[in-house]
């Protein structure tokens, strides 16, 4: 059943929010929704779960936030759908597309920002480059859902 576009942006940020930099993609998603921009919709989840494809489905453009170890700036991908690992799980963000698109009919044009991440302990705050990283996402996202 393909379902219909709305004008919505998702923007979802991802990671565990008592591990350090971890917290980076929850956290621009809270900034995000305290913005209450039109037409966007901030989720801040702890993992990727089938539960957001709905959302996916049925929006125009997706935003996937999330800490990045491997990254020493801020970094901005396209996405695409992709399968879902053997193991059966969603996965990333790419098999969480796939998902909506084979459960609902379609997906939105979708990128990743990676936010460099260095600090992954439980209980720590996020580190100085993280937390640069997460003013420069917001901004980057303001960029991104600004109307043409």
């Amino acid at each position: 059943m393909a379902v219909g576009r709305s004008s919505s942006i998702v923007v979802i940020g991802y990671g565990n929010a008592l591990r350090g930099d971890d917290a980076a993609g929850p956290r621009v998603a809270a900034a995000v929704a305290r913005w209450r921009a039109p037409g966007v919709h901030a989720i801040a989840a702890q993992q990727l779960a089938p539960e957001l494809a709905a959302p996916l489905a049925h929006a125009r453009l997706a935003l996937f936030i999330d800490a990045s170890a491997g990254d020493a700036t801020l970094r901005l991908t396209q996405l695409a759908p992709a399968p879902p690992s053997a193991l059966g799980h969603t996965g990333g963000p790419g098999a969480l597309l796939a998902l909506a698109a084979a459960a609902y009919g379609a997906c939105p044009p979708a990128w990743q920002i990676a936010v460099p991440a260095s600090q992954f302990a439980i209980g720590a705050r996020l580190s100085p480059r993280t937390r640069r990283g997460v003013a420069q996402a917001l901004r980057m996202i303001r960029t991104l859902i600004a109307p043409d």
